[in-house]
């Protein structure tokens, strides 16, 4: 699910990664060469620390391997998450490991890294704000950076540095409950298309990585949240209305059954796990996108996993760079909606 970058103050809880070089030619696994130990893109240098830290023991798979992908993948993951708001999400003790957030950079990342100021309130009653600079990974010396402190996951905001205020896109987060497998949740996935069709509207479908899907509709940076807010949400009632052994827009786990529409991570400051996104669950998962004609009830998120989705790439290219240069309104859809 979306994390909200308002949430988990830095102050709550501090680890130190006793941090070493390792002396192997490690992070080696089919499809590239081992990450070295360390980089240097003119004066900038990362030392990369730990590669044979096992941040999947079942699976094998270590810190290396994971900047190994993070390396490869970077042509195709770096335009989708350029000039956002990175949430930084620690796991120092790999993916079953205590994880922690890390807010603001402002004495902790390097000179070099671009920051953005951004706003957040504690979760302390009455709330309090204060600024901080966040990081924004724009490069992949920056991102193998993020990816070296712990970062399993590329976890950015929906709008970008420029507009915070202006999303890119609607998501639609759909969550199955225990009552409901995952051929389920693509089913709502297609109905989740066949609303945004019938309004005229193009979307993109990816897994979360997790246990859910995740349908954008990309969008003019002309609209506000709350425009996607009320899009979602409307599509959601409809669909959880007509379909009600099926869908839900009940937020309470203990009350609902079947797949959530969750149109309320329509919001600034959530965060999403972007395409090419590692997630820290079994087998390193990976926020992977799709065809349209891959959503079935045969699909299984379980098989997209780091190499499977190199491979996919030098197969398909980057299935949603169409959401990263399509720019439609909602202003049409949302008179229909609400009409």
């Amino acid at each position: 699910m979306p994390a909200d970058v308002g949430s988990d103050p830095d102050n709550l809880l501090i680890v130190r990664e006793h941090e070493r070089i390792s002396e192997q030619p490690l992070g080696v696994s089919p499809g590239g060469p081992p990450v070295p130990s360390e980089i240097r893109r003119g004066k900038r240098v990362v030392r990369l620390s730990n590669l044979d830290k096992m941040y999947w023991p079942d699976e094998r798979i270590t810190k290396g391997d994971l900047l190994r992908y993070y390396r490869d993948v970077a042509p195709a993951l770096l335009p989708h998450i350029r000039d956002r708001p990175f949430t930084m999400k620690r796991y120092p003790d790999g993916w079953q490991g205590r994880p922690f957030f890390r807010k603001d950079v402002t004495n902790y990342a390097p000179a070099w890294f671009k920051r953005a100021t951004v706003s957040v309130a504690s979760r302390e009653q009455p709330q309090q704000r204060r600024t901080i600079e966040v990081p924004v990974v724009n490069d992949q010396l920056a991102l193998l950076w993020m990816v070296n402190t712990g970062c399993i996951e590329a976890h950015t905001w929906y709008s970008r540095i420029d507009k915070l205020e202006r999303p890119d896109w609607v998501i639609f987060d759909l969550d199955p409950s225990d009552d409901v497998g995952f051929a389920e949740t693509a089913q709502v996935a297609l109905l989740v298309k066949q609303a945004v069709d019938a309004l005229g509207l193009a979307s993109f479908p990816k897994t979360s990585g997790a246990l859910g899907l995740h349908v954008l509709v990309p969008i003019e940076r002309r609209h506000t949240y709350d425009d996607t807010r009320r899009f979602a949400t409307e599509v959601a009632r409809a669909i959880a209305g007509t379909h009600t052994d099926l869908a839900t827009t009940e937020w309470s786990k203990a009350k609902r059954r079947g797949v959530l529409i969750d149109a309320s991570q329509n919001a600034k400051g959530k965060s999403i796990a972007s395409v090419y996104s590692v997630r820290p669950m079994p087998g390193a998962t990976v926020s992977t996108p799709l065809h349209w004609d891959e959503v079935n009830e045969t699909l299984d998120p379980s098989i997209y996993t780091m190499e499977a989705v190199l491979d996919r790439l030098e197969r398909y290219g980057d299935l949603h760079e169409g959401a990263l240069i399509t720019k439609q309104r909602l202003g049409l859809a949302l008179r229909t909606l609400e009409g």
